[in-house]
């Protein structure tokens, strides 16, 4: 019984802590560690997948909207969390572009751990926000990695009509994708792919 409240009190500490500045920590130490290991220039299959992951990212900007029904257009219709998503494939994308296979699993591992906690309290908020909603949309739409055979079924596009029978949050909005700051995903991809160049490109000159 001890044992229980003491992991309970750790999982509740690593919870708080994920939760506050550590991802921005990390995102930081994320690119020193690209700095560092940058001894070759980037390479297109990798730059493509982060060019991807960004684009995911900017997609998703203009369905998500902050009121009473949750986001069921565009990539919500195939993942609950395109933004993390997104994250994910931009971040395993530059590290592929360096030809770094053990850093992309760490980087894997690292994300999976992270993320997963966050998702699942950011769950528990929606539950108690958007309430039935949100309880059918979760059996209509994988978590994170989607499934691209469903969403073609009628019924499938039949049930995000019943989470949000709103049809115009089922189209793209420019305005709320700039509202939601779209543009700073191509401004990541491409602070990412200039820097990991410039590092390379020192490397190779000392």
């Amino acid at each position: 019984m001890r044992k229980k409240k003491l992991n309970k009190k750790k999982l509740k500490w690593f919870r708080g802590f994920i939760q506050g500045k550590t991802r921005i920590v990390l995102a930081w130490f994320f690119s020193i560690l690209l700095g560092w290991l940058a001894r070759d220039y980037p390479t297109w299959p990798g730059v493509l997948l982060c060019f991807l992951g960004a684009t995911l990212r900017f997609w998703a900007s203009g369905y998500l909207r902050k009121d009473t029904r949750p986001a069921v257009g565009g990539p919500y219709a195939y993942v609950r969390n395109p933004l993390y998503l997104g994250t994910y494939l931009m971040a395993v994308g530059i590290v592929l572009s360096l030809r770094h296979g053990w850093l992309l699993g760490g980087v894997t591992v690292l994300f999976a751990v992270i993320y997963h906690f966050i998702i699942l309290d950011e769950e528990v908020k929606l539950q108690s926000i958007f309430k039935n909603s949100y309880f059918h949309y979760c059996q209509t739409v994988p978590r994170f990695f989607p499934n691209f055979w469903s969403p073609f079924f009628v019924a499938h596009r039949k049930a995000l009509l019943e989470v949000n029978p709103e049809t115009e949050n089922h189209v793209f909005s420019w305005v709320l994708a700039m509202k939601n700051k779209a543009y700073e995903a191509y401004a990541a991809f491409l602070g990412l792919v200039v820097f990991v160049y410039l590092a390379a490109y020192f490397w190779k000159s000392v």
